[in-house]
């Protein structure tokens, strides 16, 4: 294999072997975050640096949305003020009233899309980032991995905020709204969670899966 005149190294002429099945593969430039497989195995063979780093800051983020997640279903949202009574509303208030008022289907629907499908993807994706980034083989990664990528689509929680302001608006032409702590909570958790969902690398977890069992 002849290498690349002028002075500079051309990776299309250059062959890296497969770590698992010694196969040749051909080397090329990497942008942050993707990897060069084996067209044979499937196994690593070459990384960028952004890989890693990304599955650092997913756990970083789904830590920090875990607690934001206890802060935001803890403290009330809105207080809802009509002819003097007022109503303090927490996350899980709207899925009570839906279902007192007879809509079982839509309240079991915003109970998993807005708590239940949050909080399961959120600490499963802290579950795998963790267990990547300290090289620990703990038991149910796949399960884990597996159910943050059937979640993702589910983790309707920045909805739910847009949905929160749109309300809002509605509720003022009833009677006095004033935004509560849960608010700055809700908003936050939202923020973190579309962060964790856009910084969890899966194809390197997929990688890691395969190479430590």
């Amino acid at each position: 294999m002849d290498g690349a005149t002028g002075g500079s190294l051309d990776l299309s002429e250059v062959w890296l072997a497969c770590p698992r099945c010694r196969a040749d593969c051909r080397d090329r430039d990497l942008r942050s975050g993707e990897f060069l497989l084996c067209s044979r195995c499937g196994s690593e063979v070459k990384s960028s640096k952004g890989g890693r780093t990304s599955i650092l800051a997913a756990w970083a983020f789904s830590t920090t949305a875990l607690l934001l997640m206890l802060l935001a279903n803890s403290q009330p949202i809105l207080k809802f003020d009509v002819a003097g009574n007022s109503q303090e509303n927490l996350i899980a208030t709207g899925v009570e009233a839906l279902w007192d008022f007879g809509y079982g289907p839509l309240a079991a629907l915003v109970g998993f899309s807005a708590i239940a499908a949050p909080a399961l993807y959120l600490l499963s994706a802290w579950y795998v980032s963790a267990a990547c980034i300290l090289r620990l083989r703990w038991p149910w990664r796949r399960f884990f991995f597996r159910m943050a990528m059937n979640l993702e689509s589910w983790n309707l929680m920045p909805v739910f905020a847009v949905a929160c302001v749109v309300s809002v608006v509605k509720l003022r032409t009833l009677g006095s709204v004033t935004w509560e702590p849960g608010a700055v909570w809700v908003a936050l958790l939202a923020v973190f969670t579309l962060l964790t969902i856009q910084s969890f690398d899966r194809r390197h977890v997929m990688v890691d899966l395969e190479e430590n069992p």
